[in-house]
């Protein structure tokens, strides 16, 4: 989380490279943090008038800052860990915690299909959704199952077998355009 926020502000993105494009997928999940820290700061403005324990109004604003710092280093792993695409390989992320790297000769087909079912990280029929708050917009075929370790809370069994993703990026047609042929 603190190594994303300092990328974050530094303007540096994790993985890029002059021989390797980076596909974002953050767009569009800025409108419910801003709304959190908006309410946060309202809150921390209401408990200074109204908990009349100095104590606590100290503990309640450093839980505040916590918890804003928390949200901003999920969104800034979400920003600074975007898609890689180099001429050999393909790493698909979800933020700090999912990172999926494929060999660009075992992708069969990527098209673009917008799919609005799933809006978090979930398995489903043998694919991970990687989805963004719209849902999905990138659907990727490999040419046989690929194996996979993923977080606990995505799957049991470590590691797991997958045939392929759905995903979102915010330019799925330069992105369905990078994974083409060499």
């Amino acid at each position: 989380m603190i190594r994303s926020l300092w990328l974050l502000s530094t303007g540096r993105r994790d993985g890029g490279s002059s021989d390797t494009a980076t596909f974002g997928y953050a767009r569009g999940t800025m409108s419910i943090p801003v709304a959190f820290v908006a309410a946060s700061v309202i809150e921390a403005v209401a408990i200074h008038f109204l908990v009349p324990w100095q104590w606590l109004r100290v503990v309640l604003l450093v839980a505040t800052v916590l918890s804003l710092i928390a949200i901003g280093g999920w969104l800034a792993g979400r920003v600074v860990h975007p898609h890689l695409v180099s001429a050999r390989t393909v790493v698909f992320r979800s933020g700090t915690g999912i990172r999926v790297e494929v060999d660009r000769s075992r992708i069969s087909r990527a098209s673009m299909v917008r799919r609005f079912g799933e809006t978090a990280n979930v398995i489903v029929d043998d694919r991970l959704v990687l989805p963004g708050p719209d849902g999905t917009v990138v659907d990727i075929d490999f040419d046989r199952p690929l194996s996979v370790t993923l977080p606990k809370r995505l799957s049991k069994a470590s590691p797991t077998t997958i045939g392929g993703l759905r995903l979102h990026v915010d330019q799925p047609g330069e992105f369905c355009a990078a994974l083409g042929p060499n």
